[in-house]
């Protein structure tokens, strides 16, 4: 039932998405921001064969063009039509991730082309980019003078295969980066494995781009005489934890992540270490940050070389859905192909590693207090594993937060949202990360706003998680400063140190474009100009916003924060009108909490005893991470890896000891 009802979403925003786009009509235009974020991951269109009497279709023959945003960048299409066909699509200006826009020219254009249908299925992991070529395909049709209602009303059949049966030793659920490297570990100890990804390639896991790992005593740290040591990092992370996470685990996980990343350079990766841009304690001679130096096209490569020698059967486009259970134990996976094809893999072990709950609208209302989040990365992380490990009898643990993205604000209904460290998108959330001053929907100030520059993704997350949406308010002489002189010559002009660290990322980064993403903003209904902090409040309703900026320019005038302790660098009063304030959501690589468990990563019941042949690693693992995330670049990423090769060897083990 689940897949008939995303495959309904999926067809339905589709079809307002091209229906939205006929006042666009011969000249380019951005695709409308959905009310809500994109479907995660969008099943089969239909599952009921063509109509009939489909209308016969009709174009004025010819070749057009037109621009939608997708998910990093716009796109240029091109539609050739006879006079009763769409005969050619073209995609040709990009600033996607190419080895997902491959997908989508592979795979979704042809099935436009051979169906003459705008219902068609978008991209297990390559949404945004799929539902922009499709809505660029309506806009072209509108100016050939066809129907867009047509197309999109033409269902395209799809029909379940047979149902698939298999036997091995284990079997992973999710290819990111701890299942990735539970695969390869389980198959290097000799297991026969097996691998469900929901994503239609590698290429859609947060795990193959990201920036690096922590870890201790690797080859790259040993060539510079580091001064880090399991120690050091061991008791950082449980004092900063306080001592709320397995500290058995993570000790373990420390030891094994040299090993981790030295699997990762035997395969291909290269890495420097490198300062992170954000305060740490774990820089210089105690850094352990392992900057990723391989291109993103050449990982992709290395992992799928990894999973063919290591005999690892991949079946993508699939969806893990139910463990199956030998009284107490669990001895494999029920799962379901795109097209609806039933698969049951028989397993002496099964390792979950679908990558936590961001992309599930319920259960971040659940386990995150209805937070407003627009995903960064892994809207295909929809909570199966979690789900699976309590159908089978596991226990959650009882913290839970974010992974914060810590390049900037978001908003649902904005087209461009800031969710990678990209200045193509729009550049006026980067006012919720460094903006001069953060309320609350009552317009009430919340946090040390200089959090969210020097500690993002820790200290910095946790309020505007809390408080999420929340608005950052600015005045002209700020924005004037942005646009002109950037955030690193205003903060120097106002105190900071030669040795400012995050300002070293910003020097030079000049926001030209910030007025004119604004409007942009003003237009999308996220952001807005006026004259008096009045007339700002009354747009949002934000009933205490004139007392509060009162407030906070007298803590501006006396160079002191006495509500909240903020640096005097940070300080910006708010009194040159016009005045200007965005709505920002937090934007998430991945979530925080998920399934107890022992420090070999087996799943915990309600009386802590190991659920036999089921193991949870990476982000579906609660006993790893703590909120706010650690301050230690690179920890989750780190901790994902190590958690992958302690699983894959200790499922092995246990496969073999069964047979």
């Amino acid at each position: 039932m689940w897949m008939k009802n995303r495959s309904t979403l999926a067809l339905l925003l589709v079809i307002m998405m091209v229906v939205l786009m006929l006042a666009g009509c011969g000249a380019p235009a951005t695709a409308p921001a959905p009310a809500e974020p994109a479907p995660e991951a969008p099943a089969s269109p239909a599952e009921t064969p063509a109509a009939t009497d489909t209308p016969a279709l009709s174009f004025t023959p010819g070749t057009y063009q037109a621009e939608v945003y997708g998910y990093l960048s716009y796109l240029t299409v091109e539609t050739e039509f006879s006079d009763s066909a769409i005969t050619a699509i073209r995609v040709l200006n990009h600033d996607e991730t190419p080895e997902l826009l491959a997908l989508v020219e592979e795979r979704m254009i042809p099935e436009i082309i051979n169906h003459q249908s705008l219902a068609v299925d978008a991209v297990s992991g390559a949404t945004k980019s799929s539902l922009a070529v499709v809505s660029a395909v309506g806009q072209c049709v509108q100016q050939a003078g066809g129907s867009t209602s047509d197309l999109a009303a033409r269902k395209i059949p799809v029909v379940p295969g047979a149902d698939e049966v298999y036997e091995t030793d284990v079997v992973v659920v999710g290819v990111g980066a701890s299942g990735f490297m539970a695969a390869h570990n389980a198959a290097a100890s000799g297991a026969k494995v097996m691998a469900v990804e929901k994503g239609a390639s590698v290429a859609v896991s947060n795990g193959v781009r990201v920036s690096g790992p922590f870890a201790v005593d690797t080859p790259v740290l040993q060539a510079q005489d580091s001064k880090l040591t399991v120690d050091k990092a061991f008791y950082h992370m449980m004092e900063y934890s306080k001592w709320g996470v397995n500290a058995d685990l993570i000790r373990r996980s420390l030891e094994v992540s040299s090993e981790a990343v030295t699997q990762l350079m035997d395969m291909g990766y290269e890495f420097r270490e490198a300062d992170f841009r954000f305060e740490t304690p774990f820089k210089k001679e105690y850094g352990g940050f392992h900057l990723i130096l391989t291109p993103f096209a050449e990982r992709v490569m290395i992992w799928e070389q990894q999973l063919a020698e290591d005999q690892v059967e991949v079946l993508y486009d699939t969806t893990g859905e139910k463990l199956l259970m030998d009284g107490d134990q669990v001895v494999g996976l029920e799962a379901t192909r795109k097209d609806g094809t039933k698969v049951t893999i028989h397993a002496d072990a099964v390792i979950l590693a679908t990558g936590g709950f961001i992309g599930s609208k319920d259960m971040i209302n659940q386990y995150l207090s209805g937070a407003q989040i627009n995903p960064a990365g892994g809207s295909l992380s929809t909570g199966d594993g979690i789900n699976m490990a309590l159908e089978a009898g596991a226990v959650l643990e009882k913290e839970f937060g974010l992974c914060l993205n810590e390049y900037g604000g978001t908003n649902s209904r904005a087209t461009r949202s800031a969710k990678q460290d990209k200045y193509d998108q729009n550049s006026a959330f980067r006012l919720g990360v460094y903006g001069g001053l953060f309320v609350d929907a009552q317009g009430d100030r919340f946090m040390n706003e200089g959090m969210m520059v020097d500690y993002p993704m820790s200290f910095g997350s946790e309020p505007i998680t809390r408080m999420s949406p929340y608005y950052a308010v600015v005045d002209q002489a700020y924005m004037d400063a942005m646009s002109t002189i950037g955030l690193y010559e205003h903060t120097r002009q106002k105190g900071a140190p030669d040795n400012w660290v995050i300002g070293e990322y910003y020097k030079g980064k000049i926001i030209d474009n910030v007025f004119e993403d604004m409007e942009e903003g003003i237009r999308e209904g996220w952001a807005y100009k006026a004259d008096t902090i009045e007339e700002l409040a009354a747009q949002f309703g934000l009933d205490h916003l004139v007392e509060t900026v009162e407030a906070y320019n007298a803590f501006c005038e006396t160079g002191a924060d006495a509500q909240f302790g903020k640096e005097a660098m940070y300080l910006t009063p708010i009194k040159e009108g016009p005045f200007y304030i965005t709505q920002n959501q937090p934007s998430g690589w991945s979530t925080i909490g998920g399934v107890r468990v022992d420090a070999s990563l087996r799943a915990l019941n309600t009386d802590n005893k190991a659920i036999p042949g089921l193991y949870v690693i990476g982000a579906d693992a609660g006993s790893l991470f703590v909120s706010p995330y650690y301050d230690i670049p690179g920890s989750y990423y780190g901790l994902a890896i190590d958690s992958g090769v302690i699983a894959g060897k200790e499922a092995a083990a246990y496969s073999k000891g069964k047979q």
